[in-house]
């Protein structure tokens, strides 16, 4: 089950200046109750607010930015993948979205129920608000109730059957295409930022002495002339949501590779919101087969943590003798 926990006041509001508007006592019971021994997904920021992972539940921080790991926690990309994570510790998990707006938003579509509180309050002056939703894809049960000066009500929003989102994968038209300079440009400031975020992962910052976007244009324009670098492109409609390319190189021939021709891998990235939907293996084979009608004897990459069960379930084996000289 995936439910989500938030509390809001009688105007939407469910934080004001980084905090929680109002201090009642026994409001944030259920929450407790609820998560102990499941898993909670939130934003980076709701947890740098905490500052530690909550006891006695699996912690799953959502961030494109940071790596958090820990006993207990561990990174997700997106809600989807958050979800999927879950379930592969343990399918029987119960996983709870408990914010902040940003997951709230991604996680509506894919929620069976929605424990909201409301806190029978005005906030004025509220910067965070909880994401408008259709009440009619769910049944309301009303709950108990509490509070002293503040009072406040239990609410359970439970998903209509047949009402729950389709497996974006379903829903959304993704078609395949080979890159045409019409995309280069697009494709190239992806590419940028993937890097980049492989930079902040890592805690480092971009060199800023390095014109990239100069250096890929270059790059792909003339390698994209000569036939020595190709890509695919996933869309869902004229978004592109998915990136792989593939770079051919020689070197001599040798015994397991007569051609001495071989297939570079690179620039293999999907949309958060897309992942965990088979993208990924569905481009990675277009440019893998690629590599086999260039004439290569074998395609190389440098894996990514996220990337090493992808490839390994492909078929791609680790070479523990590979090393590099940076020049």
């Amino acid at each position: 089950m995936v439910g989500l926990i938030v509390a809001r006041s009688k105007n939407n509001v469910i934080g004001k200046n980084g905090q929680i508007p109002w201090r009642i006592k026994g409001e944030q019971k259920q929450f407790k109750e609820l998560t102990t021994g499941n898993a909670i997904v939130m934003g980076r920021k709701s947890y740098e607010e905490i500052g530690h992972p909550l006891p006695n539940r699996l912690n799953i921080i959502v961030s494109r930015t940071k790596k958090f790991e820990g006993e207990n926690l561990i990174t997700a990309s997106s809600v989807q993948e958050a979800i999927a994570l879950a379930k592969e510790k343990d399918e029987n998990l119960n996983v709870y979205i408990a914010g902040g707006y940003g997951l709230y938003k991604e996680a509506i579509p894919f929620v069976d129920k929605m424990y909201i509180t409301e806190v029978d309050l005005v906030v004025e002056d509220g910067d965070v608000f909880f994401p408008e939703f259709d009440a009619d894809e769910f049944d309301l049960e009303i709950g108990e109730t509490g509070g002293e000066e503040i009072k406040f009500t239990r609410t359970v929003y439970v998903r209509r059957a047949g009402e729950k989102a389709k497996d974006k994968a379903d829903a959304a038209q993704i078609t395949y295409k080979r890159l045409t300079e019409a995309e280069l440009e697009t494709f190239i400031n992806m590419r940028i930022t993937q890097l980049t975020e492989e930079y902040e992962v890592e805690g480092k910052r971009p060199p800023e002495d390095v014109n990239l976007k100069t250096a890929l244009e270059d790059f792909y324009h003339r390698h994209m002339a000569d036939g020595t670098f190709v890509s695919w492109l996933a869309l869902d409609g004229d978004k592109i949501i998915g990136t792989s390319g593939m770079s051919f190189v020689e070197k001599p021939p040798y015994f397991s590779c007569p051609t001495g021709r071989l297939g570079l891998l690179s620039s293999m990235f999907t949309n958060p919101n897309y992942r965990r939907m088979g993208i990924a293996k569905e481009l990675l084979h277009r440019v893998v087969e690629e590599a086999r009608s260039y004439g290569c004897g074998a395609v190389w990459i440098t894996a990514s943590n996220m990337g090493v069960k992808l490839y390994t379930a492909y078929g791609f084996e680790h070479n523990g003798n590979f090393m590099q000289y940076k020049l």
